[in-house]
């Protein structure tokens, strides 16, 4: 083919690459189907069931196996049993689910005498200590035992140095990031405590958040610590952020089916909850992509959470359209293309025929194809000549 044929093809591509509301379902669909099994789409579904009735509970007991699940799913169903004492669970289920909310319990209790500990210091050192994620949940919501492994805390960034010396000083190992410092019990790998000068979201705009976040923050006495805890619109934007990046992160389904979770408490805990709010904190951080993608999963897992009033299809399109081109073409596009290559080694492929020939046939393909990562509209053409390729 010419050069001047190979142009236009491109172009031509380029006049057909997927909508932006194509790309965003479809890369919505695939993390749905990729990171949630049938059983948890089940659990989910029944969870947010309206008025479920005790025929609804027992069809879904009869398909559903608490030991199959797991801990960590099954808590979330332990709180559906908290939330409806009406309904009656079988002899089998009933004390297994309160004997994981007392697990979770006394495992949460540990955590929480730390930050008590820790917290106080703070207090006499007039260090201000904001609790965030799922301590602050814990904080709301004392009933509902958690899994967590540790507890996060916002400082001052003019405290951070001071609050890491005050920590070290009272005997927890601390691993220093540039954003963070993690606490874990003197000689072991438990965490204990996250100790954050800002919240890492990977933009390099974090720290324009802290100001409001101070500011909209209610000052409470959470465990025994005069502390602040997150109003719940950032609490929920911060949800939002995590979720996204634990999606990137290809993390455990457990923690987005505890994200929602929490979403939904904080919504409807709130009725004057205020949306501009979480979309400042979207644009100010540059996380619109993030907060985008994140709404619309949680759209996809629990239809009718996010209210009709906030367009999510419409919110920071352009952003979101470049961000979704960018994830598919790295997670699915290239991403097995990539793991395969690190297994190629040259000194296989020089004493092995077949090795060499997928050698000199893949490497260079994955070099050519990794120039245009972050390039999206590079990576539509790409993608979108692909799939013609393979029709």
């Amino acid at each position: 083919m010419s050069t001047d044929s190979q142009i236009l093809e491109v172009i031509k591509a380029s006049e057909d690459v997927p909508t932006f509301e194509s790309l965003l379902n479809n890369l919505t669909e695939k993390f749905y189907n990729e990171l949630l099994t049938d059983n948890d789409k089940n659990l989910l579904k029944f969870l947010f069931s309206q008025n479920p009735t005790q025929a609804q509970l027992d069809e879904f007991l009869s398909n559903w196996d608490i030991e199959v699940a797991g801990a960590h799913k099954a808590l979330l169903l332990s709180y559906f049993m908290k939330e409806h004492p009406s309904l009656h669970f079988t002899k089998y289920e009933e004390p297994r689910l309160n004997g994981l909310l007392k697990f979770y319990r006394f495992q949460n209790l540990k955590l929480i005498s730390h930050y008590t500990k820790i917290g106080q210091n703070f207090n006499k050192a007039d260090i201000p200590v904001m609790i965030l994620k799922g301590g602050a949940m814990k904080y709301y919501r004392p009933d509902l035992s958690r899994n967590m492994g540790d507890i996060d805390i916002l400082v001052p960034e003019k405290d951070y140095q001071k609050a890491g010396k005050i920590v070290e000083d009272m005997g927890y190992d601390c691993a220093w990031d540039i954003h963070s410092v993690d606490l874990h019990l003197n000689g072991t790998e438990e965490g204990i405590c996250d100790i954050h000068k800002y919240i890492f979201m990977d933009t390099g705009c974090e720290r324009n958040l802290n100001k409001g976040l101070f500011e909209r923050a209610k000052k409470a006495k959470v465990f025994g610590v005069d502390s602040l805890v997150p109003c719940h619109e950032d609490m929920f934007f911060i949800a939002l952020v995590n979720m996204a990046r634990n999606m990137r992160n290809n993390t455990s389904s457990s923690t987005l089916l505890f994200t929602i979770f929490d979403c939904r408490y904080l919504l409807e805990s709130k009725p004057d909850f205020d949306w501009n709010i979480v979309i400042n904190d979207a644009v100010i951080t540059k996380t619109q992509v993030q907060v985008n993608f994140a709404l619309n999963f949680i759209n996809r897992l629990a239809p009718g959470l996010i209210p009709n009033k906030l367009d999510v299809k419409n919110l920071f399109e352009k952003e979101t359209d470049d961000y979704c081109t960018i994830v598919m073409y790295n997670r699915f596009f290239i991403y097995d293309m990539k793991m395969r290559c690190r297994e190629l080694k040259i000194q296989d492929a020089l004493t092995n025929f077949d090795i060499f020939r997928e050698y000199i046939s893949l490497k260079p393909k994955y070099f050519f194809l990794k120039q245009f990562k972050r390039k999206p509209l590079c990576e539509k053409i790409i993608m979108n000549i692909s799939n013609k390729l393979t029709k």
